[in-house]
């Protein structure tokens, strides 16, 4: 398996090297481990990764998805391995770009083995291009959510108040507080106006992203 030369893009230091030295117990050819997309690409030109493997949740600026799509534009037959830990990833942004032809998402918590990583590296490295069928959202609740949902649940587990809301949006905070009742009849929440109701919309986001509280 040496001939797969695998990228790896995680901007967390501990992962990075943990999911680096797995793989090369799997006997696969780690040729660059980096976190920030810059540094993704500058590997890309020195090394000619054949599968690139990306974190979906970078941080601050470019998400994986966006580094896909540049590394894709650059080698047409590289292949995409999505890691998340998100249930829905529209909660990293609703505006993601789509994933790129053949790539290929993995929910890091439903992971068994290391060697389920390792055979769909393998797929992805022999036929990058394979049209595949990818279920965007782990979780049924979150998929009942519409892209304005997922938005303004976003912006309550940001902390930004309903009259903020309404204000950026161009609505009333009526409008606003009828579509929080509809996320929260989505996600199970009771519908009670409190503060303990924001509390547990919070709650769910961070279950959505996989960060329980």
């Amino acid at each position: 398996m040496k001939s797969v030369k695998v990228l790896i893009i995680e901007d967390d230091a501990f992962s990075r090297v943990a999911l680096v030295d797995a793989l090369k117990l799997q006997g696969l050819n780690v040729v660059a481990a980096v976190g920030s997309a810059r540094d993704a690409l500058d590997a890309q030109l020195k090394f000619e990764p054949t599968v690139a493997i990306c974190d979906l949740d970078l941080g601050v600026g470019p998400t994986g998805l966006d580094i896909a799509q540049v590394l894709r534009q650059r080698n047409p037959n590289i292949g995409i391995v999505m890691l998340t830990s998100y249930r829905d990833p529209r909660l990293a942004g609703v505006d993601l770009p789509p994933l790129p032809l053949g790539a290929i998402l993995l929910n890091k918590r439903e992971l068994q083995s290391m060697s389920t990583i390792l055979m769909q590296i393998i797929a992805a490295s022999s036929n990058p291009l394979k049209k595949r069928k990818v279920e965007w959202s782990k979780s049924p609740k979150f998929q009942s959510l519409s892209d304005t949902q997922i938005s303004i649940l976003i912006a309550i587990a940001d902390g930004v108040p309903t009259s903020k809301i309404a204000e950026e949006r161009g609505v009333s905070e009526q409008a606003i507080e009828k579509t929080i009742s509809r996320i929260c009849k989505n996600l199970d929440i009771p519908q009670i106006k409190d503060k303990n109701q924001r509390i547990q919309i919070v709650r769910a986001f961070f279950y959505g992203v996989g960060r329980e509280i």
